[in-house]
């Protein structure tokens, strides 16, 4: 299968990283690299209580943990936002 060419958009400032991701590479997995060495790391570590979460641009539609790139239909050129939790309200 080919490589899909996307753009990660970073949650904080106007930062943009290119990848080239498999069809059935996971948000997580994604996340998890833009997040090591290998990037830069592009992201930093996210809090446990405000984790990162994928929202494909062009629909709105925010990717869960284990969805694939094709799964969520993610076409070349795409740009997925990185968009991090609120943190909850404690009581």
């Amino acid at each position: 299968m080919d490589k899909i060419p996307v753009s990660f958009l970073h949650p904080r400032t106007s930062a943009t990283f290119q990848a080239l991701l498999h069809p059935e590479c996971t948000a997580e997995v994604a996340l998890q690299h833009l997040q090591s060495a290998s990037t830069g790391p592009f992201l930093e570590p996210a809090p446990a209580n405000r984790p990162y979460v994928l929202v494909v641009t062009s629909s709105d539609q925010e990717l869960t943990p284990n969805t694939t790139m094709a799964a969520a239909g993610v076409q070349s050129g795409e740009r997925l936002e990185i968009r991090q939790r609120a943190q909850g309200a404690g009581r």
